[in-house]
């Protein structure tokens, strides 16, 4: 009976990690799939006409505000780190910023949890 047991739980363990998997693949695809590149090449367009006086404008124009997260993109990220035996660290990053549960972090501070995220498991 402790083969059986044993087996039922690598099996749950592999879906984890497929169920993780599946979300970090979509976050991927979302992220190459947007349509943000677009407006950078009209960007580079416009900097090309631009004369002497407005060279100043293009470089302000380059500094781009932070990318803009969305919970499921958080949570993708945070899932994946989870499934690939980081649960530990994931909880205490959720902590670090003052919540149990993604639901809890203020969309403002997305960008900063997915940076300190992409730190676990690559140290």
């Amino acid at each position: 009976m402790s083969k059986m047991s044993e087996l039922s739980q690598v099996l749950d363990e592999m879906i984890a990690c497929g169920e993780g998997m599946i979300k970090a693949a979509n976050t991927l695809k979302d992220i190459f799939s947007s349509t943000e590149e677009a407006p950078a090449k009209t960007e580079i367009k416009t900097a090309k006409k631009a004369t002497k006086q407005d060279a100043a404008e293009p470089e302000a124009a380059k500094a781009e505000p932070a990318p803009t997260y969305t919970k499921e993109d958080v949570r993708g990220v945070l899932a994946s780190k989870s499934a690939a035996g980081f649960k530990k660290e994931v909880k205490e990053l959720l902590e670090k910023f003052g919540a149990q549960q993604l639901k809890q972090i203020d969309p403002k501070d997305y960008a900063a949890l997915l940076k300190e995220a992409e730190v676990i498991g690559n140290a």
